[in-house]
């Protein structure tokens, strides 16, 4: 298979690589074309109707664009014991970014925030994230997909931490479920293979940690924790106010063009210098505007909460897999006059019949 190139609305043609042509064309990710990148906003702003699945590819496309600007100035940059960007790691950057969405739930945030919390049972002391299901479709993915002749083992345990990161628990034990004293109970014959693959995981948890401690900078890529400036928020903030028709000065290129991955005490970050410091200002004001007059618009979040209205209420009557007989005596019976006479045909069809049905696929 051959890397091809799609016409992108905000960054032109963009380049993907085989391995992402065979993630894109699965099932997991094809949902993505569903799932609406501002939820009910575009209820409001009739243009914002663009999907996770652009996104995702754009922030495929900054991740790569980033991690091969870092990996040309570090090898540029004469300092002893400095780190480097391998091509591999470049590829998986890509691929972190193109699957970095995958787990989100019918109209995006709409569905982790304000459906989800409703069905939290008191004793649940975590909650769902997306993030999660971003990382079981991942396995899910790659159990289905040739993917051994570009990445290897400790790639994809790699993949997943720039998507989400574990917690020094998990990554000291992958057994954290188990009980300790169960454990040393527990004397598995030799023809048991469960030992070699437990050295297995601990194997590729050490490899991972190994890398984090000298690459903590790959992390700061996709979702940087330290200051929020990564690419993922790079893309939606450039995509969302094209899409909703608001202008924005924020150039994230020449911010890939100035980035410097810089030593901090005993650890390396990805650094600008202070000519992009009205840039970076342009980035975060960016924020604070679509918050202001999209993300938290009182029009769009009274939309918001009557589509929430209709899940709750549908929440027993909808079946995985889909049951259509049971769907149409029962939603329609619960549904309360007010909601469906806003939403009319258009609710019944498409969310309850199409974007939890897409959901429904991968689970």
């Amino acid at each position: 298979m051959e890397a091809k190139i799609i016409n992108d609305p905000i960054w032109g043609p963009i380049e993907l690589h085989p391995l992402c042509i065979r993630i894109i064309d699965t099932p997991q990710f094809q949902r993505l074309r569903y799932i609406k990148q501002l939820g009910g906003i575009s209820l409001v702003y009739p243009g914002a109707c663009h999907c996770r699945f652009e996104h995702s590819i754009g922030t495929s496309y900054l991740a790569r664009s980033l991690g091969l600007e870092l990996q040309k100035n570090l090898a540029m940059l004469d300092e002893p014991n400095k780190p480097d960007i391998t091509d591999k790691e470049i590829l998986c950057l890509e691929v972190a970014g193109l699957c970095h969405d995958l787990g989100h739930g019918p109209f995006s945030h709409l569905f982790d925030q304000l459906f989800i919390p409703k069905f939290k049972k008191p004793g649940d002391q975590k909650a769902w994230e997306h993030e999660d299901a971003t990382l079981n479709m991942l396995n899910s993915i790659f159990k289905n997909i040739t993917w051994n002749d570009y990445l290897e083992d400790e790639d994809i345990e790699f993949i997943k931490n720039l998507i989400k990161k574990p917690d020094e628990k998990e990554q000291k034990n992958p057994s954290l479920n188990e009980n300790p004293d169960e454990k040393e109970q527990k004397k598995p014959s030799l023809n048991e293979k469960t030992d070699e693959k437990e050295q297995k995981k601990h194997c590729l948890y050490e490899k991972t940690d190994e890398k984090e401690q000298k690459k903590h900078f790959l992390y700061e890529i996709i979702a940087n924790g330290l200051n929020k400036i990564d690419v993922d928020k790079w893309d939606y903030f450039s995509r969302d106010c094209h899409m909703l028709g608001l202008h924005h000065n924020f150039q994230c290129k020449r911010s890939i063009k100035l980035a410097r991955v810089v030593k901090h005490g005993k650890e390396w970050h990805i650094s600008y210098p202070k000519s992009e410091y009205y840039n970076l200002f342009d980035m975060f004001y960016t924020r604070y505007t679509l918050y202001r007059q999209a993300y938290h618009h009182p029009v769009a979040k009274a939309v918001e909460m009557m589509i929430t209205d209709a899940f709750v209420k549908a929440n027993k009557c909808l079946l995985f897999p889909p049951n259509k007989q049971r769907y149409q005596t029962c939603y329609l019976k619960h549904l309360s006059k007010n909601t469906y006479d806003f939403f009319g045909r258009k609710l019944e069809v498409e969310i309850c019949w199409d974007c939890i049905k897409n959901l429904a696929r991968v689970f």
